[in-house]
C-alpha cells in the first residue's frame, strides 16, 4: 500500500533541508534553546548538559522521575509524558529528539518525491504495523509530515478515528458508563463530569485544567497506571490520585472486572487471542499491564486491517495507514466525495470488528498548494523553515 501508491512529498524542500541539516542544528540551539539553557555549543557542536537540564527542573519546580539512582529520566518516552504535564517544554522535547535520532538522508523519499517504505504488517505483539521509525514520513518529528503535500490535481484526505482506544475498551467491556462519557462529545470531561471533579461555575481555565488531568488519568484506565505513576505524571498528591484511581475503578467497575477477567484468561490458557485469530503467547512473568492492553491495541488493529481489505475492494487509494488513522490520495474534483467515503468505510471496518459499533471519525483535506497539518509540530516546521531561509541567504 505505501509501498505501491507511496505518500507524496515536497521532495525540493527536503533536498534543501538535507543540504543544510547539519549546520542549522547550530542554529536550531541557539534560537530554541534560550529558555531552557540545557545545551552548550563548542566548537560549533551543540552538546546536551544532564547538569544543566537538572537545574532548570530544579529551578522551576518540576516533579521528573528519575532512576534508581537519583538521576533524571531524560528518554524520550518520560520527556513525552511530562510534555502533558508541562506543555512549555515540548519545543525541548521536539529539538532533542530532531538533533539526537532524527536522519533526514535515512527518509526514504524516491526521485518522484514520495515516500515509501515496507509498513511490517503484523510487526508486533498486538498486530500492529511496525514500519522503520526513521525511513517512515510518520515515524520521526512530527515537524517532518509538513513536508507532505499532493501533486497538481490530486488531493489527500486523512481521517483518524477519535478517542479509539477508550471507544474501543467501553464497547469490549460492555462498560455503558465509560461509552456515554466517550458520546459525551469530550471523553475526558465526561470522565471527569462522572466522577464529580467537573462543575458548571468551573471558569475556562479550570476547564482546562481538569481536561489536561483526566487526559493522563485516562491512560490509568488503559494500562493500569498505579497512584504512584499518576501522582508523578499529573503533580497531585498521593492521596489525590489514589481518590481518582478509587473513584475510577467504582464508577467503570465493569471495565476493571473485564481486564481483571483477561489477566485470568491469559494466566490459564497461557495465551491471548482476538475473534479474528491473532494470538499472543502469555508465559509466566508476561507483564500484566501487557495483557490487560492487547485488547484493545489489537482490536484497533484488526479495525485498521479490516479497513484496508475494504478499500481495496471499493477502489479506494490509501497511501498510508498511521496506528488509529489513515491518508488517501484521489483527485482533486472528487476530495469531498473521497472524504465521505472515507469515513463510510472506517466506520464500517469499526462496526465488522465491534460488532455493528460505528468509531466516528475526524478529518482533513489536504489540497495543491497545502501541506499535511500537525498542531504538534508546527512550532519546530515554522522555526525550521525560518533559519533554512536565512541559511540559503547567507549562502547566496
Amino acid at each position: 500500500m505505501a509501498e505501491d501508491a507511496p505518500i507524496p512529498t515536497d521532495g525540493p524542500k527536503l533536498a534543501r533541508l538535507r543540504r543544510h541539516w547539519h549546520g542549522m542544528q547550530v542554529d536550531l540551539v541557539s534560537e530554541l534553546d534560550r529558555p531552557f539553557g540545557c545545551y552548550e555549543i563548542k566548537d560549533g557542536v551543540a552538546h546536551w548538559r544532564k547538569e544543566r537540564f537538572a537545574d532548570y527542573v530544579r529551578r522551576n519546580r518540576m516533579s521528573w522521575p528519575r532512576h534508581e539512582s537519583g538521576a533524571l529520566d531524560e528518554t524520550d518516552q518520560t520527556f513525552r509524558e511530562m510534555a502533558g504535564r508541562y506543555p512549555q517544554i515540548e519545543p525541548l522535547r521536539e529539538l532533542r529528539y530532531s538533533l539526537s535520532k532524527l536522519r533526514l538522508n535515512d527518509l526514504a523519499v524516491g526521485n518522484d518525491g514520495r515516500n515509501r517504505t515496507p509498513l511490517w504488517a503484523y510487526g508486533t505483539k498486538t498486530a500492529r504495523n511496525a514500519p522503520s521509525t526513521s525511513k517512515y514520513i510518520f515515524g520521526p518529528a512530527k515537524w517532518l509530515r509538513f513536508l507532505i503535500t499532493p501533486p497538481a490535481g490530486r488531493v489527500l484526505v486523512h481521517r483518524d478515528y477519535c478517542q479509539q482506544e477508550v471507544r474501543i475498551a467501553a464497547v469490549l467491556s460492555g462498560d455503558a458508563a465509560l461509552l456515554q462519557a466517550c458520546e459525551s462529545g469530550d471523553v475526558y470531561l465526561g470522565i471527569a463530569e462522572q466522577l464529580g471533579f467537573l462543575s458548571e461555575s468551573m471558569s475556562e481555565g479550570e476547564r482546562k485544567a481538569v481536561r489536561a488531568l483526566f487526559k493522563i488519568v485516562v491512560l490509568g484506565i488503559q494500562y493500569g497506571m498505579g497512584a504512584r505513576s499518576l501522582a508523578i505524571l499529573t503533580g497531585i498528591s498521593l492521596s489525590e490520585a489514589c481518590e481518582i484511581l478509587a473513584r475510577l475503578r467504582a464508577r467503570f467497575h465493569r471495565f476493571f472486572d473485564y481486564t481483571n477477567r483477561v489477566l485470568d484468561h491469559a494466566g490459564l490458557r497461557l495465551e491471548i487471542g482476538t475473534p479474528f485469530g491473532w494470538y499472543m503467547q502469555c508465559p509466566s512473568g508476561t507483564n500484566p499491564r501487557t495483557i490487560r492492553n492487547f485488547p484493545i491495541q489489537s482490536t484497533g488493529s484488526e479495525i485498521l486491517h479490516v479497513l484496508c481489505i475494504l478499500a481495496e475492494r471499493r477502489g479506494i487509494e490509501l497511501v498510508a495507514p498511521i496506528h488509529d488513522a489513515v491518508l488517501a490520495e484521489g483527485d482533486l474534483d472528487r476530495a469531498e466525495d473521497l472524504s465521505r467515503a472515507l469515513d463510510q468505510l472506517m466506520g464500517d471496518a469499526a462496526a465488522v470488528v465491534l460488532r455493528g459499533y460505528r468509531l466516528p471519525t475526524d478529518f482533513q483535506i489536504i489540497r495543491p498548494g497545502e501541506r499535511y497539518y500537525d498542531e504538534r509540530g508546527e512550532a519546530m516546521w515554522n522555526t525550521v523553515v525560518k533559519l533554512l531561509a536565512k541559511r540559503e541567504r547567507g549562502v547566496a
